[in-house]
């Protein structure tokens, strides 16, 4: 026997050990740079120790045309089109047109860019007729004002008045509406939701309506959806009309259109790439490091920065900012002024990096963007994100930034194919009574209500909000208090933040306690901000800069649910039952945590727990019992653990949904899923709809964890969402009772037990 039969003659080391032959995540990484990609420029996005799950080229993907000569046009319309240089159209423009003239409501879905606008205008304009008004929605003021001159434009060729109303619209604008001399109007469901209800002049103009158009449909998912559902309800009570939708590429056009609008509906359909894409799927263990690093390598280039939340966005830009990275943050319950600076800024390339919510990912002109980060969102929203970027033929690039410690970003990264087979639906809850309550009493105001013609009048004429004169129902003084509190994009009470007696924004409940209880540490406009106190009976937060150290909180909290009334109920892969619930939550102390890291620093406790209880939906199932093995808590844990991953794995069937949704297990066995929105948001029913294929998603994920922990690690069981610190888990039992799912085990659900607040031990 020679030593170098035991030892590596490079190293020295026992061969077990020898690390010579093995490649590093960042040779790996390099090599895959090498091999398939071979762009300079873009090497620093591969040199790095984060491994790089997969790299991809999408090249630029025609969409078939006509020549104009081929399409049957007024000549209005093609001299309009012939004057902007569009000699064809896309096949998919051709056959929107056509099935709009025949008369049908359509829904549009084709990619970012590629002419939606004309599709659905040409026609409304060779239909209308004089005195007829033609509603275009638009879900943000923004998007509007980008709009504005190409309708406009295309109006004018018509003789037809185009005009924006919104809240940005000055006394001439507002004029031209409300006289009735405007023929195309747009506008955002806010603006009409206001005037339809407080403007007798715009509910003449709504007599005139024969065409709702609803621009980017898929930014209707959740709570808004569901109120424009009712919006299109009052509209109907003044005038009968044919509604055209238009949105990105999503799953259920049809059936979301249907149910929310409440009419048949047929589909148009188109795929295309203007330009080529470098697609990058890159998994950290740092998701604020892994931005960092893909910002600093590309700095100079126009970056857009997507985060899936208000908190996520504000600490990356402030991150960066400390970096010495000048980047500014877009998204809701902004200014127009600081909205419109933003934008104007990033337009003119006076600042290369935004970080944005979904704001900015809808058609907004600001200009040429090549280089868009995003955080985990289905396949095809992640596409919808990147036609922000390479809107002129243009490469550009899109990274897709996976966290360590995320169950769903690990089961993208065990099975990367399967991201690409990634669906986006869209959701809404039209039953949310206090959206309905709003809806009701605002249908009162603007025109007397014939009893029968929608349901729960006596209830609410017995609370005093309606009279009920001779069979018609009319709103009362209270009633008109009640509305001023309403507003479509949120529901429920908001918070007031308070910095030295001055407000500087307000947070929406229940999400406001999680984040300003006592000692609560959160980014707020760029800054670090602490909570000294939380009085929920004036809904005012009060808080103080806080400049200290890097930490950030998470809140320790407990919720309790109460069955209200059952909804529906299925029985495969288990026995379960949707319903209306109560939920209370109560924040009993807090997770310190660095920003950057996420490492924890403490735990700390509140002299008294702050709570809260709202009306929601949601469902619930009694699982299985898992076979007895010799942990503590093994019950608990193993409940505990498939609550968090069904949750998180819903993430993949829901399109990023699990933020908007809470979840709570006994030892028992039974489960909870619910809407983390006041009334209800849609999201718990789709998951209720898809449970087969989530426990499948879950099982993989339990079963394929490197980590083999019996209680898991961030990769699996662990949930950031937790209230519970994250225990106790049990990631075998939780394998366990899915198996046993599997082979078809059930338990029927006891919901009459939950119809009063229970005594169980809850988890979160």
């Amino acid at each position: 026997m020679k030593a170098e039969d035991f030892f590596c003659p490079k190293c020295g080391r026992i061969k077990s050990r020898c690390i010579c032959e093995r490649i590093s995540t960042r040779q790996k990484n390099l090599e895959i740079f090498e091999k398939y990609c071979g762009v300079r420029e873009l090497k620093g996005l591969f040199d790095t120790e984060d491994e790089i799950v997969v790299y991809r080229k999408f090249d630029p993907e025609e969409v078939e045309r006509i020549d104009l000569s081929e399409v049957n046009l007024s000549e209005r319309a093609k001299s309009a089109l012939l004057s902007r240089g569009i000699k064809s159209l896309y096949k998919f423009q051709v056959e929107a047109i056509e099935k709009i003239r025949e008369g049908k409501n359509v829904v549009i879905v084709a990619p970012t860019g590629f002419g939606k606008t004309e599709a659905f205008t040409i026609p409304i304009l060779e239909s209308l007729k004089k005195g007829e008004k033609a509603l275009i929605f638009y879900p943000t003021k923004a998007l509007a004002s980008d709009q504005y001159e190409k309708i406009s434009y295309y109006s004018s060729f018509f003789g037809f008045n185009a005009v924006k109303f919104d809240g940005d619209s000055g006394y001439s604008e507002r004029r031209e509406v409300l006289s009735g001399r405007a023929d195309l109007i747009l506008t955002n469901p806010d603006m009409v939701d206001y005037h339809l209800r407080n403007t007798p002049a715009f509910r003449r103009v709504a007599e005139k309506v024969r065409f709702l158009v609803f621009d980017e449909l898929h930014s209707y998912s959740g709570l808004l959806g569901s109120n424009v559902a009712w919006l299109v309800k009052r509209l109907e009570r003044f005038s009968d009309f044919r509604v055209i939708a238009s949105t990105a590429t999503i799953a259920n056009p049809k059936e979301f259109a249907e149910y929310v609008f409440g009419k048949k509906f047929e589909v148009v359909k188109s795929s295309g790439r203007k330009g080529t894409l470098h697609f990058i799927m890159r998994y950290t263990p740092s998701f604020y490091g892994a931005v960092k690093d893909c910002v600093k390598s590309l700095l100079g280039k126009k970056t857009l920065v997507f985060a899936n939340s208000y908190k996520a966005v504000e600490t990356i830009a402030w991150i960066l900012n400390r970096e010495g990275i000048v980047a500014r943050v877009h998204k809701g319950g902004m200014t127009k002024k600081e909205r419109r600076r933003v934008e104007k800024e990033f337009k003119e390339g006076r600042v290369k990096i935004v970080v944005a919510t979904s704001t900015l990912e809808l058609g907004i002109d600001i200009g040429d963007v090549e280089v868009v980060v995003s955080e985990l969102v289905p396949f095809p929203q992640f596409l919808q994100r990147c036609g922000r970027a390479g809107r002129k033929g243009q490469e550009s690039v899109g990274v897709l930034i996976l966290r360590e410690d995320d169950s769903i970003a690990n089961y993208y990264r065990n099975n990367p194919e399967e991201y690409f087979k990634d669906e986006m639906f869209c959701y809404a809850e039209k039953d949310n009574e206090e959206l309905k309550k709003y809806h009701i009493l605002s249908m009162a105001k603007e025109k007397a209500i014939f009893e029968g013609e929608v349901e729960d009048l006596e209830k609410y004429a017995k609370e005093g909000y309606l009279v009920n004169a001779g069979g018609l129902y009319l709103a009362t003084r209270k009633a008109e208090e009640f509305l001023k509190k309403f507003n479509m994009r949120g529901i429920g009470e908001r918070v007031k933040i308070l910095l030295e007696g001055k407000e500087i924004g307000e947070r929406a409940l229940p999400m406001a306690i999680k984040e300003l209880f006592p000692g609560g540490i959160v980014i707020h406009a760029g800054r670090r901000i602490r909570s000294l106190k939380l009085d929920l009976k004036n809904f005012v937060a009060e808080v103080e800069p806080y400049e200290r150290g890097e930490e950030i909180t998470d809140p320790l909290y407990t919720s309790i649910p109460r069955i209200i009334k059952e909804i529906e109920e299925i029985e495969k892969p288990v026995n379960a039952v949707y319903c209306d619930m109560d939920v209370t939550i109560s924040v009993f102390g807090y997770v310190v945590k660095n920003v950057y890291t996420g490492e924890k620093l403490g735990i700390n406790y509140l002299n008294e727990p702050v709570s809260y209880t709202f009306r929601t939906k949601g469902f619930l199932f009694s699982s299985p019992f898992p076979d007895y093995m010799d942990y503590e808590d093994f019950y608990a844990g193993s409940f505990h653990a498939l609550e968090h991953v069904l949750i998180e794995a819903s993430n993949s069937l829901t399109g990023g949904g699990s933020n908007y949704m809470g979840g709570i297990s006994t030892p028992e066995g039974d489960i909870f899923v619910y809407d983390a929105t006041p009334g209800g948001n849609g999201l718990s029913k789709l998951l209720f709809s898809r449970l087969e294929k989530a426990f499948r998603v879950a099982y993989d994920v339990l079963k394929k964890c490197s980590c083999q922990r019996v209680d898991g690690c961030p990769k699996c069981t662990y949930s950031y969402q937790c209230g519970n610190n994250n225990q106790p888990l049990n990631r075998l039992g939780a394998i366990n009772v899915i198996e046993k799912v599997f082979k078809g085990e059930r338990r029927k659900t006891d919901v009459e037990k939950y119809k009063e607040v229970a005594e169980f031990r809850y988890f979160p």
